[in-house]
Formats: C-alpha cells, structure tokens, sequence
C-alpha cells in the first residue's frame, strides 16, 4: 500500500472506487474536505452510491480508512484522526494510476507509536516569511507530523514583534551583514502572522512550538538590550556563526525579569502545550570572570558555573510552569544535574558523555526524551553527510534509551538549522524526502524495509508538489562514495569560513566544571 509513513495496519480487497462528477465528500472537518476537494464535491450532499463519509466514532485507533467499491469511510475518535485519514487517502489518490482517479478496495487501521513528531527550523541564521513556513505546515501535515518547532532566537537575530521589549524586534531583527557579504539581513514576525500561522498550523493538526534559547545564543538580545549582559557593554547583532560568547548575565535580577516578561508575551502567541527554551552550547568565560554572576554562585551556594546555568535555566522553567507550560531543552541541560524533572530534553548531541547522561536521566529521572540525534537527524548537513537510508535506517530508541520498547521517548524531530541554507528551495531539498523517512520512524513500528520504503515515497510524493514544496530525487539521496568525500570536504571548509574566530575558544568552554573560587 503507497502510504508515508507506513500504516499500523492494512488490508487489501477485491474491487476499487472510482471517482466521478457526483462523487460527494461528507465530514464534519472542513479541513478534510478542503485536503480532497480536486477529488469530490464537498459542497454537495453524499449520495447513497459514490460518497466519501467522515465520522467521529470511538475506534482504538487513531483512524480506520475502508473503502468498498462504492463508499469510502474514514472513522476516528477525534478529529486529529479524521485528518490524519484524510492524508493517507489523499497519498493512495496521487499514487500515478490508469488513467482514471480510483483506488483499490482495502482497509486500514492506524495509530502513531511516538506522540510527538516533529521538525525544527531555524528562521534565525536566516529568516523566511509566513509564505514559506505555510509551505512546510502543508508539507509535514502530509506526512502526519504534529509539531513545527521554530527556532525564534539566536545571536544572528530576533524574529518576533515583542511589545514587552520592543528593542528586540526593532534592533535586534536586523544584521549588518553576514559572513563579510555587506547585505543587511533582516525580518521578524508581527503579532498578526503568528496568529495567522498558528491558526493555519492548527487547521492541519499542527502545533508550533516556539524557542527563545537561553542563556547562551543570546547575542541579539543583548545587542538590543546591553544592560542585560554582563559587562553593559554595546555591541551588536551577530553577522557569523558558530558560538558566540556574548551571552545574558545570570547574576542580575534585571535578567530575569525581562526573561519572565519575554516568555509571558510569547507564551500568549504561541498556545502549543510546549516552550523551548534552548539552553544549549553555553560559554562559561563570561560568566567566570562576572562579579554579579560570582556573587550569585556565592549567594545560592553553588560550586560549579555549570550549576549556574542550572539555577539560571529553572528559574526560566519556574515562569514557564506559572504559565502552564511543558519546557523542553536541549540535553546540555543536563550536566547541571540539577535540572526541573518537569522539563523535556531535546537529545541531540552524538556522542558519548551525552549518551551517557541522558541514560541515567532516563533510569534514574524517567525523563522523556525527544530523540533529535545530530547524526542522522540534521538536515543542514546534505545527503553526503546523512544519505536518506541512514535516516531512515536510524531507529530513535537507541540503547541508552531502553531500546525499541522505550518508554521514555516521547518521539522524533529534524532540524533544519540555517546557517549555511539561505533560500526556500536550498531549504526544502535539504529537508525533502529526508523527512518523510523521520516521519515514518515517528509513525510506525519499529521494523525496517528501506526498499519498501522507496518503493512507497516514490509513489506519495506528488503531494509535496502539489503543496509547492519542491524535494531533492530520491536517486541522489544517496550519492555514491566519491561524491560524498568531496561534497563533505567542500561543506566542512565552507563552515570554518563562516564560523566566528573565537568560536572554537568557547566552544572549550560550554561544560565548564571549573569551581568557585573561595576567594
């Protein structure tokens, strides 16, 4: 059956429904009947032949898809599942046929194994407006994930109009340039279009969670607020990439009330159940020679700057919490051992000491765990760094994680990370199809078949033209040895160009365990 991601469950029959001019779409979801209106009138009434029915009905499953040769029917205990449905049968009509616009009799049962599928991009490296950010709504919203995570703060830029502090959109939005180019950068989202793309997101069954990364990554909001850093001093959006030292100052009472201000204000745009709030590659250089940050070590009793960054981050949860909100971070902040058991964490880091940490979160915490492995998750990298049969291949409940049964992962997300992806079809060839084969880990059981598994995606993925969203060919997702060494090389050096010269020198810095001094 041509489906992405795979069904739980489905069965093939004898015979096939044809679409005609009185074949009627009957649901009480708008949406689905907007999804499949070039297949139906939705408008007019279902008739007792050729009808495509919609039904809220208590099922243990997320939808059941039937279709007989005269009727379709798509029954779901929400209306999540009526969508959800409604995609897949949306796929088995774009798969190319005879001729005529039919599909084969059959049945499906279906349900997600992970509650959380999700992807990340970053509009602060480089910014794309509401055009763009629907395209990717539509995109996903095919392949049944549920959350868009924007990553809305970073040093290269603050993206959303902010009433509270309103230097941070007026000054903070905008970059003199970037990597020596001599081209100003800039944008933002007004209130009105976050409205707009949360209400258009939610239409789909998606939800936006929104990041306001914390301490570190902070370099735009200090460029529009110095007072909040912890020297005072002026400076300004950043214009390379890589790890910035310049970072909110976690000594200063004045830090943390216009944190709670900020998150308050975002937290109203954005009603997802779900804030991130980053917390990751944070330097500890600043911090180490800042009175106010020393004295606060001192004052909360303190030993490592690394502990710092703990009681930093749950205070931010605290407001988070107030606000009845589930935070989720990065898994840096893990190595306080102090973090909030409330919170979520984002496991991203491929190697071993984070491996390990997050296994004893895991153990000893029950924490849950959005699995976001940088290997082979991260679309920035291109196909020759993570062909699409690794992505597919990889199974998210690794063993640290308790294996294919654990619990603890309560799903999957790809970033999209935009230093080096600066235009709309440079982003979705990077990300399309890799992220239909997210999808799928996301979806369904843990078996693998990637022959299967082309066999399929080259059939649905139609849909994603018919969205607008243009997709690397899935024959050079895979490049072959060679091609792969030289576009590797090629990236890797394009990368330290970009990258900012101190960054290396921070990066030394991020899991300080260096202590308090006594004096």
């Amino acid at each position: 059956m041509n489906v992405v991601p795979k069904p739980y469950e489905s069965e093939l029959r004898e015979g096939r429904f044809v679409f005609t001019a009185d074949t009627a779409i009957s649901s009480p979801l708008p949406a689905v009947v907007r999804l499949l209106d070039a297949f139906g009138n939705g408008g007019r009434p279902a008739f007792e032949r050729n009808r495509i029915e919609f039904s809220l009905t208590q099922v243990p499953y997320d939808y059941v898809l039937e279709v007989a040769e005269n009727k379709i029917t798509v029954v779901a205990p929400r209306e999540e599942g009526l969508y959800h449905g409604a995609v897949t049968l949306k796929q088995l009509l774009s798969a190319p046929s005879d001729g005529e616009v039919g599909i084969g009799a059959c049945v499906v049962r279906d349900k997600p194994r992970f509650a959380y599928r999700g992807m990340l991009v970053d509009v602060c490296r480089h910014f794309f407006g509401v055009d763009t950010i629907k395209k990717i709504i539509d995109a996903i919203s095919l392949f049944k994930f549920n959350y868009l995570h924007l990553h809305l703060s970073d040093d290269q830029g603050f993206r959303l109009q902010t009433d509270s502090l309103p230097e941070l959109y007026l000054k903070g939005s905008v970059r003199a340039e970037t990597c020596g180019d001599g081209k100003p950068h800039g944008g933002y989202y007004t209130k009105k279009q976050v409205q707009e793309l949360v209400a258009y997101a939610r239409e789909r069954f998606v939800e936006i969670v929104p990041e306001i990364d914390l301490p570190g990554h902070t370099r735009a909001i200090i460029a529009a607020y110095p007072e909040l850093s912890c020297t005072g001093e002026s400076t300004t959006v950043g214009t390379d990439f890589g790890i910035h030292a310049k970072m909110l100052c976690a000594g200063s009472e004045k830090v943390y009330d216009a944190v709670e201000k900020l998150l308050t204000e975002v937290a109203e745009m954005f009603p997802c159940g779900y804030f991130h709030l980053g917390g990751d590659e944070v330097p500890k250089l600043v911090w180490e020679n800042c009175p106010k940050c020393n004295e606060k070590m001192r004052k909360e009793g303190l030993r490592t700057f690394e502990e710092l960054q703990g009681c930093f981050t749950n205070r931010a949860i605290a407001v988070l919490k107030k606000l009845g909100k589930t935070p989720i971070l990065w898994n840096e902040s893990l190595y306080s051992d102090m973090l909030d058991s409330c919170a979520a964490v984002q496991y991203w880091e491929a190697k071993k000491k984070a491996g390990d940490r997050v296994k004893r979160a895991v153990a000893e915490e029950g924490r849950r765990i959005i699995v976001s492995r940088c290997s082979p998750y991260y679309f920035d990298y291109p196909c020759a760094f993570w062909p699409l049969k690794s992505v597919y291949n990889f199974e998210p409940c690794t063993p640290e994680l308790g294996g294919k049964d654990g619990s603890c992962v309560l799903g999957v997300e790809c970033p999209i990370w935009t230093e080096h992806v600066s235009t709309e079809e440079k982003l979705f060839f990077r990300v399309f199809p890799r992220a239909a084969a997210v999808a799928e880990s996301g979806w369904s059981t843990p078996e693998k078949d990637y022959k299967d598994f082309v066999r399929r995606l080259d059939k649905v993925l139609g849909v994603l033209c018919e969205a607008g969203v243009n997709f690397e060919p899935v024959k050079k997702c895979n490049p072959d040895p060679i091609s792969r060494m030289f576009t590797c090389a090629a990236f890797g050096i394009n990368a330290a160009k970009r990258a900012n010269p101190e960054s290396a020198r921070n990066y030394a810095s991020i899991s300080s365990r260096k202590e308090l001094s006594d004096k």
